[in-house]
């Protein structure tokens, strides 16, 4: 993304994320906890593509770092960037549509796995269900467990199933 443009909520696509992360001098307390800082002017850049591992004694901020990724909560002070873009001026279901989450304890629903990944992207086609399934780490489990002919029913049947049962998915 050309960091000199002027991204907003109106021209920003989740689509066109490279994926460099910037925290610049971000201090965090949880409205909880308004006595401590669990983040004091942290400052830390991951470039696209980079794999980086959090680590740390419990309540040292890995959570918080994803929480403020996501804007679960939004920093005290301190500016948090996407690709060079403010993340406050990302229109909030874009921005957590161009990131992934996978917590520590992964919540499935109560549907077949191709549901599930369809639960985050309803439009996503055969093959970029299975390419998610890939970068997730989970094609040898599909595979182990003979799941392959789940992933491989055409989307349109189960979109459909979906929304005719929308208010039973709990947002």
């Amino acid at each position: 993304m050309d960091e000199k443009k002027d991204f907003t909520k109106d021209n920003w696509k989740p689509e066109d994320v490279k994926g460099k992360i910037e925290f610049r001098d971000v201090w965090f307390r949880y409205p909880t906890r308004k006595e401590e800082f669990v983040l004091r002017g942290m400052n830390l850049t991951i470039e696209a593509g980079e794999s980086v591992a959090l680590v740390g004694e419990s309540g040292c901020g890995k959570s918080t770092f994803v929480n403020l990724m996501m804007r679960f909560y939004d920093p005290e002070y301190g500016t948090i960037l996407l690709d060079g873009v403010d993340i406050k001026t990302i229109n909030l279901h874009d921005l957590r549509l161009a990131i992934s989450l996978v917590m520590q304890e992964p919540i499935v629903f109560n549907y077949t796995i191709l549901e599930n990944v369809l639960y985050g992207k309803k439009t996503a086609t055969n093959a970029e269900v299975v390419e998610a399934c890939r970068k997730a780490n989970c094609m040898e489990f599909i595979e182990k467990n003979d799941f392959k002919q789940d992933i491989e029913k055409t989307a349109v049947a189960l979109m459909e199933h979906m929304n005719a049962n929308e208010n039973a998915i709990k947002h």
